[in-house]
C-alpha cells in the first residue's frame, strides 16, 4: 500500500481521532493507484500520532459544497468556501483509523521536516506531489463526484 504523511492542524485531528471528521479535504491529491496508508503529522510539534486508510476521493467542484460535505468535513461553510477559493477540492475518505499510543518521529519517515500538505513516504513515490489535474487521469481510484 502506498504510504502518505499528511500534515492536520490540531483542531482537525481532534476531530478525526473522535470520529466526528470521516473525509479530510484538500486542493490535491495523489495520482497514483490507491488504496494508501495515510500518516497523520499533528502540526503543532506533536508527531506523528496516528495513520488512516484512504480508499476514496470525491471531487467537489466550485459552488458543490454542501451541507453533506460541510458535516463529513467538520467545516464551517466560510471555512469551506475559503479554502476551494473557487476552484475544485478533493475530500480524502478516512477509514480504519489507528491512533499510536506515542508519537512517533518524523525521522521515522524518512523526513527532517513536515509536508506542508502531504508527500509520499516510505515505499511510495519519493519525489511525487500533487496530480497534473489537468491531465484527468487518476488510475483506478474511485473518485466520486458530490451530487
Amino acid at each position: 500500500m502506498t504510504e502518505i504523511m499528511m500534515s492536520i492542524q490540531p483542531q482537525w485531528v481532534a476531530k478525526i481521532m473522535n470520529l466526528s471528521k470521516r473525509w479530510e479535504m484538500r486542493k490535491t491529491r495523489p495520482r497514483n493507484k490507491g488504496p494508501y496508508r495515510v500518516y497523520i503529522y499533528q502540526t503543532d510539534g506533536g508527531g506523528v500520532i496516528g495513520e488512516f486508510v484512504c480508499d476514496a476521493f470525491q471531487e467537489v467542484g466550485p459552488g458543490e459544497i454542501t451541507r453533506r460535505v460541510l458535516r463529513d468535513t467538520q467545516l464551517t461553510e466560510g471555512e469551506a468556501f475559503r479554502y476551494a477559493n473557487g476552484k475544485t477540492v478533493y475530500l480524502w475518505r478516512i477509514r480504519s483509523l489507528v491512533c499510536y499510543p506515542e508519537p512517533k518521529p518524523l525521522s521515522a519517515y524518512g523526513l527532517d521536516r513536515p509536508p506542508q500538505s502531504w508527500c509520499y513516504v516510505k515505499g511510495g513515490e519519493q519525489d511525487a506531489g500533487p496530480a497534473d489535474q489537468s491531465a484527468g487521469s487518476f488510475g483506478d481510484m474511485p473518485v466520486m463526484r458530490e451530487a
